[in-house]
């Protein structure tokens, strides 16, 4: 059952934020990215909702599970996403407006807050730095390819293995069914927005415990007051 934020609700101590689409809004460059990419490998995808799919998951593990592409296959086309996204479409993001005081507002609330995002660390930084937001954050962790770590679920699980073991009343704020996936995954409870790029029914669906439609809402939600 989704519970809707009503009112005070501040009983988690460690908080999981997914990225994109969370924090930031990077949509412009990943589907300007994506766009790049297909055209690259001569494929015409041009309708809006098999483009905005891009957005969250691992582009990859996407192409694979979306288009059939082999291992072989989405490496290939991945090196072009990577070859525009590292060159323009990364600076192509902005912070949502609000969400640097729904983290200042949660951060005074004494919690604890990491970045769990299935982007490789380099790009993440470059963008908590542009962005200037790493004192909101005690912990980032990102996807390592040469490690393996592709999915949310891994990203989360290496937390843990870092962090010494699941952290007690832990969370995880994400706008894709991925990011609730994979807090059931690791056995946290998970909190869906509604201004990223999923939707409720992807939220409801994928089973998330709480729907935060706004950045409002997602302050007093974990961080305690209205």
């Amino acid at each position: 059952m989704i519970k809707h934020i009503s009112g005070k609700n501040s009983r988690y101590a460690s908080v999981f934020m997914d990225f994109d689409g969370t924090i930031a809004d990077t949509c412009e460059g990943i589907l300007n990215a994506v766009k790049h990419m297909f055209a690259k490998i001569g494929m015409d995808i041009n309708d809006e909702k098999s483009l905005y799919a891009f957005i969250g998951p691992p582009v990859k593990h996407h192409l694979m599970d979306a288009y059939g592409f082999s291992e072989e296959q989405a490496a290939g086309a991945y090196a072009y996403f990577t070859e525009y996204y590292r060159e323009k479409g990364l600076m192509q993001s902005r912070l949502f407006p609000g969400i640097e005081e729904t983290l200042r507002h949660i951060k005074a609330s004494e919690k604890t807050l990491y970045i769990a995002t299935s982007k490789p660390r380099p790009m993440v930084m470059k963008l908590v730095d542009a962005f200037d937001i790493a004192r909101y954050f005690d912990g980032v962790y990102c996807a390592d390819h040469g490690k393996g770590i592709y999915s949310k679920t891994q990203v989360l699980q290496n937390a843990f293995r870092d962090l010494g073991g699941k952290p007690e009343s832990a969370v995880m704020v994400g706008d894709r069914y991925h990011d609730i996936e994979g807090a059931k995954a690791v056995g946290i409870d998970s909190v869906g927005v509604l201004y990223g790029y999923g939707g409720y029914d992807e939220l409801v669906q994928a089973g998330c415990d709480y729907i935060a439609e706004t950045m409002r809402d997602l302050a007093v939600l974990l961080g305690g007051k209205e």
